[in-house]
């Protein structure tokens, strides 16, 4: 979280006798100060008395210390407050939770995901969420009814009261819903947000539930034992999206554990920490390859997105029975397992290859990996495969990572430094010389760089005489002074090569 958020969550809660943000940034971590030190890390948030501060080394960039002598150290701080001693625990104890408030966020939602594939309905989900925000909550479907309400309700309101024995809400309070949405008042996601209903003065959080774009009802937390706090705002969202999951499998949609391996991975894709995404896959107990791949498959011609979750998916499911996969932005991405040795099964790959061909699929396949939670990265290292063989014109349909891998490094490197400097010499003389006398030099010394220097396989591809080989080696190196018995001259012509196919491409 950032410093100037925290400095803010302090002073609605003590008093801060001085502070000072020069540049504000991220903290993702907190200690205490400790005079033995030895560095102090840029995204840690250090606490204590001054006297334990470590002056012999860089001052930390985030600090909270003791009213001391301010003007003496506060100029070589960059972000820093002040506070009284009195209250260092209180504060400590206060930014301590704050940081944990997410992730404890996180544990309850994977507890829920968990109950969900025990096959626990909303009613207990309700309820373990009642252990954390402290207030009553009930679930209404569009129409108005309950679909589940925690066991707790002491709603103090008599017709409400009656309403939960019915089944269905207040009349009152479903035309303040309605109201609410005519005004487009509300999120128009699953954000949380408090209101109030004016009939009856009831405060409540409310978050949407979605099924994609359509909205399938409410989740309620209604203040009556507390205040609506920032963990019941921070967790409703969660409970929204596991009653969403209950629904659909109440309503014979697509399987729940698929949806729940689907659940993690876009949010995976979306950004979540893979800290948090370990803990959910733990929680959830969902089953990963102890090796395995993304593979992302996207027609080479668009069939629209009825084909792709349609045939391709069932496809693909009957190669990799069970394998877990997601539609995300325009393709299939599927988590293929691999054998011991890090290869997809013979059987599956044959298969694989034939739907490929057939049907005019193109497939990036990332680097073997054994972290489901790191399932981000490897999505990317299969995109970027896919990306990069098209751009490159290659003519095969599947297409690995470490193919690739130095055309993305290529890529990543600032545009301002000119990479045909890094080239072999010899490339831009025998240019000019096959440009200058029509002979065909550059193209015979790429041919033998990436046959490995092997005759043969060279006078093959370009269909030359083993003499007319030998001619034209004898004149590229009288007219770029290389030599072929050079051991290090294979790699360097190998990516000086592979340098210019990529700015000749213009990727």
């Amino acid at each position: 979280m950032m410093f100037s958020y925290l400095i803010s969550f302090l002073q609605n809660r003590f008093k801060l006798i001085s502070q000072q943000i020069e540049k504000d940034s991220d903290v993702s971590d907190i200690m205490l100060l400790d005079e033995s030190i030895n560095f102090y890390r840029e995204d840690t948030l250090y606490i204590g008395h001054l006297a334990q501060l470590n002056t012999h080394i860089p001052a930390p960039i985030h600090m909270l210390y003791f009213i001391g002598d301010i003007k003496e150290n506060s100029t070589i701080m960059t972000n820093s407050a002040a506070f009284y001693e009195k209250e260092f625990a209180a504060v400590f104890n206060a930014i301590k939770q704050e940081f944990l408030r997410p992730i404890k966020t996180e544990v309850i939602y994977a507890t829920m995901l968990k109950m969900i594939m025990d096959g626990k309905g909303l009613c207990d989900i309700l309820n373990e969420a009642y252990k954390y925000v402290e207030n009553p909550l009930v679930i209404l479907d569009i129409s108005g009814k309950i679909l589940a309400h925690s066991t707790s309700f002491n709603v103090n309101d008599p017709i409400w009261t009656e309403s939960i024995q019915l089944g269905y809400c207040p009349f009152e309070f479903m035309e303040h819903i309605k109201q609410q949405r005519l005004k487009h008042s509300s999120p128009s996601d699953s954000q949380a947000f408090i209101s109030i209903c004016k009939n009856t003065n009831l405060v409540y959080l409310c978050s949407k539930i979605f099924s994609k774009d359509t909205l399938l009802g409410y989740v309620f937390i209604f203040e009556c034992n507390k205040k609506i706090d920032d963990q019941s705002k921070q967790l409703l969202p969660s409970i929204s999206c596991i009653s969403c999951e209950v629904i659909l499998r109440s309503q014979g949609n697509i399987g729940l554990r698929l949806n729940v391996y689907r659940s993690i991975l876009e949010d995976m894709l979306s950004g979540i920490n893979p800290h948090h995404a370990s803990e959910r896959i733990q929680a959830s107990q969902l089953q990963f390859p102890e090796h395995m791949r993304v593979v992302i498959i996207r027609p080479s011609y668009y069939h629209g997105e009825h084909y792709v979750k349609g045939q391709l998916q069932e496809a693909l499911l009957s190669i990799f029975d069970k394998a877990p996969f997601l539609y995300y932005k325009g393709g299939i991405a599927i988590i293929v397992p691999l054998t011991d040795d890090y290869h997809i099964d013979i059987n599956s790959f044959e298969k694989l290859t034939r739907l490929l061909n057939s049907e005019h699929l193109q497939a990036g396949a990332s680097n073997a990996f054994s972290k489901p939670w790191h399932f981000a990265d490897y999505y990317a290292q299969a995109d970027s495969a896919l990306r990069f063989s098209q751009r490159l014109g290659s003519s095969e349909n599947l297409h690995y990572y470490e193919n690739y891998a130095f055309f993305v490094m290529l890529n990543s490197l600032p545009p301002e430094l000119t990479l045909g400097k890094f080239c072999h010499p010899s490339l831009g003389l025998l240019r000019k010389y096959d440009y200058e006398n029509g002979t065909d030099l550059y193209k015979t010394l790429k041919a033998y760089t990436q046959s490995g220097f092997n005759n043969k396989h060279t006078t093959e591809t370009l269909f030359l005489h083993r003499n007319t080989l030998s001619y034209r080696k004898q004149k590229i190196a009288e007219i770029s002074g290389i030599d072929f018995t050079d051991p290090n001259l294979m790699f360097l012509l190998m990516y000086s090569f592979y340098i210019d196919d990529f700015l000749n491409k213009d990727i």
